[in-house]
């Protein structure tokens, strides 16, 4: 047995011993002198001689090395010492996505002459269609409901399967033209916003005026959904959303961003299991309510999550 082991009612103390279980708290100067053969952990109360205010340090069996376990250094993943290189984790974690659906070509439309990316889907008089700002340059796509109340525009992106039990990230920058007398869906395996909410697993930002001008989030788990007011309004500047969604916090929990704004949070009816449909990752989806056009412009989106498909496992 040696003076490390626990305490018994059978051993004797002594100051070794009770060095050596002991935390010890002085000046850097005074724990620079300590023999460290006979002490294990130690607390700084003045920098001095190499140990700095407020940091606790492990002194190795041998007493040859003080290991700071308060200090931190840079993580930039570049080799084992700082978090293991980032190639590696990409390996052990192949079923993580980040797909930025930014680029020119991720926000063309099927009328110009490249491949069809979206899904579209109108009602009535709506329509889709390719737009770029006049005074930015800034390419977008721009869902019409047109003139016939009622009527809708929905673009869906297809991609992998998002599995629900794991926490993801939707993100996208949009712009309405009018700032009344419309609805909207845009969100992870949204519905239409012509069609009546389901209790398909989900998670989307939404707003209809005839309720307030207020961004709702909306969850469904598959047996139940709900929206709740986040009380941010909405305007006809361009607006960036960004809802995190975490199934596995001990209360699952779904948290909507509206540009630099603090967390609206949500706890209920959250999708903790399940995957989205193959063809409806994510959705961009309006209506109008009057018998006038309220556009909206869908300048990008971004979803980090994990896919529930099989994928080079």
């Amino acid at each position: 047995m040696s003076i490390s082991d626990a305490w018994d009612e059978t051993k004797p103390g002594s100051s070794t011993r009770l060095n050596k279980m002991t935390i010890v708290t002085d000046s850097g100067t005074d724990l620079a002198s300590l023999d460290k053969t006979k002490h294990k952990i130690v607390a700084c109360d003045s920098t001095g001689s190499g140990f700095t205010l407020d940091h606790a340090y492990l002194f190795t069996a041998d007493g040859t090395t003080a290991i700071d376990l308060v200090g931190t250094s840079a993580h930039t993943h570049n080799s084992s010492t700082d978090g293991g290189s980032l190639l590696n984790i990409y390996d052990a974690n192949p079923a993580i996505i980040d797909l930025w659906v930014t680029k020119p070509t991720d926000l063309y439309e099927a009328t110009w002459a490249t491949p069809v990316y979206w899904n579209k889907a109108v009602t009535s008089t709506g329509s889709v269609e390719n737009a770029t700002d006049g005074t930015t340059g800034e390419r977008s796509i721009r869902l019409r409901p047109n003139g016939t109340s009622g009527s809708g525009a929905t673009i869906s992106y297809p991609h992998l399967e998002l599995d629900f039990s794991y926490p993801s990230q939707f993100i996208c920058k949009l712009r309405f033209e009018t700032a009344s007398s419309l609805a909207f869906h845009s969100g992870v395996n949204a519905d239409d916003i012509t069609a009546a909410d389901s209790n398909t697993r989900k998670y989307n930002v939404e707003l209809c005026t005839t309720t307030n001008n207020n961004f709702f989030l909306r969850t469904a788990n598959g047996s139940a959904n709900s929206a709740s007011d986040s009380g941010v309004a909405f305007s006809t500047s361009r607006v960036g959303l960004k809802v995190n969604h975490d199934p596995t916090a001990g209360t699952p929990v779904a948290s909507l961003f509206v540009n630099a704004g603090s967390a609206f949070q949500k706890t209920t009816n959250i999708p903790i299991d399940g995957s989205t449909a193959d063809n409806n990752l994510f959705k961009h989806s309006i209506k109008n309510n009057t018998a006038a056009d309220r556009p909206m412009h869908v300048y990008g989106t971004r979803m980090s999550y994990r896919v529930e498909d099989e994928w080079v496992y």
